[in-house]
């Protein structure tokens, strides 16, 4: 009599989680999908929508400012919003900040730059996309208390998967 035995060495893939129910919101400018544990603040300020998640421990905030920006001074603008993002981060409290990092680019797309910041502190960390055009600035902020991992594991996801921005 004769046996024969085989064993595969390669694990069995893991099951695929259900997915996610997303609630989409839509707006002029942008459109973000979010998980049902995700809530809408009401913001005061005109043009300025916030969200936040126990669960995730974070909150999102997006706004966008209409005026025209002529071309050639687009990075001006471009440097002043990263910069005033850093100094308002800098006079809150706990802590130093410490960037993570920085950066201004033109849009892929054309018609624009992307600007880029990422920093955190000893409680948070804070990720900020945004775009210079000639008719808007627009602003994305991912602020976590989770924790630098989980923060930008959040904004990779949502700028992958959950944020689509009319640019310019």
């Amino acid at each position: 009599m004769k046996f024969s035995y085989s064993f595969s060495l390669t694990p069995a893939a893991p099951p695929t989680p259900p997915a996610e129910k997303l609630h989409r919101y839509d707006y002029n400018e942008f459109s973000l999908s979010l998980p049902e544990d995700w809530r809408q603040d009401l913001n005061p300020e005109e043009r300025t929508f916030t969200w936040h998640s126990a669960k995730a421990r974070a909150s999102i905030t997006v706004s966008a400012d209409f005026f025209e920006v002529p071309e050639e001074k687009w990075h001006e603008v471009a440097e002043v919003s990263l910069n005033s993002r850093h100094h308002v981060l800098e006079s809150s409290p706990p802590g130093p900040v410490s960037v993570i990092a920085r950066s201004i680019r033109p849009y892929s797309g054309g018609g624009g730059l992307e600007l880029s910041y990422a920093a955190e502190t000893p409680e948070v960390t804070y990720l900020y996309l945004g775009y210079v055009t000639s008719r808007k600035v627009f602003n994305f902020t991912l602020t976590s208390k989770a924790g630098k991992v989980a923060a930008i594991t959040l904004y990779n996801e949502t700028m992958q998967n959950r944020l689509r921005v009319k640019v310019p």
